[in-house]
Order: structure tokens, then C-alpha cells, then sequence
């Protein structure tokens, strides 16, 4: 029994290392997605407007649109289960890749009939014994000339087993599902709101996604179990800290009554350092905390009650969060599902490696208690 448990953790700690790692491996984005407009919508001017209000805060952004199970066509060779991204803007440098060979898409392609594949696509379609920089593939009956090929690995958000990428714009481009404006770099509550507002006075009605946030979400639990186990350990620091300043006086004490203090002189002054800093390092280790723990309230100020005091405010802030926790998510795009994904590892990471302590505990209980001679 008690090795099953001690191997229970095993998994535990695994889950939540690949589930950390996973979290803080993406970009920093945000992202704010809707429906397409209708046939005609002039996504560059909406774009450049948006940009406009955006300058001197926020950085330029992009537009791509998500195209699911499209096919391409080389020669007498064609692949399926493709996810076709139509991007506007400076999307590759929102979302950078590796290029084994061409370019990406620049802002001056728009309305241009080429493509970036990922090198998968790429070898499927040309094989591996010529560079497919310049050959042209077929999306329905249109053609469109390889530029790049792009080292793409697929990421566990996207539905396709390749890639590509193509001006939104160009003609004969397939109608996007969806449609997402992204910006780069960190934002802070002000600057997430005027992301969110001007997108919808653009683009019309939809939801933002802050990817900052959502991985705040995912570790929020184990933050807190970080922070239980610091105060645990703070106050044992404490503890120890003070049985040990308690002896140095017993002893200084004593040798004070067979010596002068000036003779105590160094001693005196080399011990008043080593207490400084043990009293100094709790202090430090205590702001830590106070700003750990204070860290998911900067980052989600709608949690905070307008007044702390006041019950009826702290009742309104409680059913507000939870009408939006309820709130149907509409849209889904693949950087938010793999932060999800790595949330969710995270999650079940600290469940097992908790219930393997706990287990633990109780099986060690157990045993004292087998142990204690019975009561006379």
C-alpha cells in the first residue's frame, strides 16, 4: 500500500511540471474574436482604423480568420484536414514561426494570391527532393503561389493535421468561421479595456480572450497551495528563529557574568548581524507573499468588491462572477484551448499529488495508532 501511494505522486508532480511548462511556453496575446461580415466587408480599413485609436498603446495587431478541413491540390496530389489561417496585419509577428526556406506573409501581400505551408504540408505535396518556393497549389479552382514553408508544428488547440496561411483578403479565399483580431505584449486592466471596446466598435459583437488571464486562471490553485505551504513553512522559520535567539541570550547571559562587555565587543556585534538577518529574511519572504498573493487581484480587478466593508457590495461582486462564470462560451480559439488544456493538467497534477500526501497521512495515522498499547 504505501508504495502505490509513494508512486502516486510520480504522476502528480509530472502533470503539473508539463502542465506549467505548457502554460508559460505560448506568447503573451490578446485576442478578440467574431463572426465574419458579410461579402464585401473591408477587413483592412477596420483593421487600420482599430490601429489608429490603438497608437501610443497598444502595439499593432492582426487579423486571421480559421478555415477547418480545407483541401489543397498539387499536381495529381492533394491533402485534406488542413487549417487554413487568412491573416491581415502583422500576424507572424504576433504568432513568429521558423521558416526552413521562403518568407512569411508581409502586410504588402495583401490581396495577393500566395501561401506559406508548413513543411508536413509542404513534403506531402512536392516530396522531399525540391524546394516547393514558387510551385503553386489549388484551394477549390484557384491558385496560389508557395512563398514560404514554415516549420509548424501542430499545436493541441488545432483541429487540422497541416497548416497554411494566406492573405484574408486574396482573391477567391475561402469564407473564414471565425474571425480573430490579436495584439501582442502584456496589458493591464486599462489597456485590456481599450483593446476590448475598440475591437467591438469595429468589428461588431463578440468576446475577448487575454491569454495573460487565462493562464493566471490556471494556476490560481496551485499559487495557493504554494502559498499555504510558505506560511507553513514561515511559521516554522519563526519558531526556530526564536528558540534560537532564546538560547543566545541564555548563553550571553551567562558568559556576561565572567566577562566585561567589552570584551563581548566582536561577539556581541558578529551575533546583532546574524540576528538582523534572520529578522530580515522573514520580512523579505512576508512582502513575497503579499505580493503573490495579491498578484490575481491586479490581474482580475473585477474581482474586487467596489467596498470591502460593505456586505451588500461583496454579495452584488459574488453573483456578478458567477452570472459570468455561467456565461456560455461562444468561441473558442486554439491558443485558448491549449492554455485550457495545460490548465487542466495543472489542476489534476495538484489533485493527485495532494490526494497522495493525504493518503499518506492517513495511512501513517494508521499505523501509531496500531502501534499504542491499549488503554488499562
Amino acid at each position: 500500500m504505501k508504495r502505490k501511494i509513494s508512486w502516486l505522486t510520480v504522476p502528480g508532480l509530472l502533470l503539473l511540471m508539463a502542465g506549467l511548462i505548457g502554460l508559460y511556453s505560448g506568447p503573451e496575446i490578446s485576442q478578440y474574436v467574431f463572426l465574419p461580415g458579410g461579402e464585401g466587408t473591408k477587413y483592412g480599413e477596420l483593421l487600420s482604423e482599430t490601429e489608429k485609436k490603438w497608437e501610443g498603446s497598444i502595439p499593432a495587431g492582426s487579423l486571421h480568420g480559421l478555415v477547418s478541413g480545407v483541401s489543397l491540390t498539387a499536381g495529381n496530389r492533394s491533402e485534406g484536414e488542413v487549417t487554413l489561417y487568412e491573416t491581415m496585419g502583422g500576424f507572424f509577428e504576433i504568432y513568429p514561426r521558423r521558416f526552413r526556406t521562403g518568407r512569411p506573409l508581409t502586410r504588402g501581400d495583401a490581396g495577393k494570391r500566395v501561401i506559406v505551408l508548413d513543411e508536413g504540408l509542404g513534403f506531402a505535396l512536392f516530396g522531399g527532393d525540391r524546394d516547393p518556393v514558387g510551385e503553386r497549389v489549388r484551394i477549390g479552382d484557384r491558385e496560389f503561389e508557395i512563398v514560404g514553408i514554415a516549420a509548424h508544428g501542430r499545436r493541441i488547440g488545432e483541429e487540422g493535421k497541416h497548416a497554411a496561411w494566406i492573405p484574408l483578403d486574396a482573391e477567391g479565399a475561402p469564407a473564414p468561421e471565425t474571425v480573430i483580431l490579436s495584439a501582442g505584449g502584456r496589458m493591464g486592466a486599462g489597456l485590456r479595456t481599450v483593446f476590448e471596446t475598440t475591437a467591438r466598435e469595429a468589428f461588431g459583437a463578440g468576446q475577448a480572450f487575454f491569454l495573460g488571464k487565462e493562464r493566471m486562471r490556471g494556476i490560481i490553485l496551485p499559487g495557493a497551495a504554494v502559498l499555504i505551504l510558505a506560511i507553513r513553512l514561515l511559521a516554522v522559520w519563526f519558531r526556530k528563529t526564536g528558540e534560537w535567539i532564546r538560547k543566545w541570550v541564555r548563553d550571553l547571559r551567562e558568559k556576561l557574568k565572567r566577562k566585561y562587555p567589552r570584551q563581548m565587543a566582536g561577539t556581541l556585534a558578529g551575533r546583532g548581524l546574524q540576528i538582523l538577518l534572520a529578522a530580515a529574511a522573514p520580512v523579505a519572504v512576508c512582502a513575497l507573499l503579499v505580493w503573490w498573493a495579491s498578484r490575481p487581484m491586479t490581474v482580475f480587478p473585477e474581482w474586487v468588491p467596489e467596498s470591502l466593508v460593505d456586505p451588500e457590495a461583496v454579495v452584488k461582486r459574488f453573483w456578478e462572477l458567477t452570472s459570468a462564470a455561467a456565461r456560455t462560451v461562444q468561441f473558442r480559439t486554439p491558443e485558448l484551448a491549449e492554455i485550457r488544456f495545460w490548465s487542466g493538467a495543472v489542476r489534476w497534477g495538484l489533485v493527485l499529488t495532494l490526494l497522495s500526501r493525504i493518503l499518506h497521512h492517513l495511512r501513517g495515522k494508521g499505523r501509531r495508532e496500531e502501534k499504542r498499547p491499549d488503554a488499562v
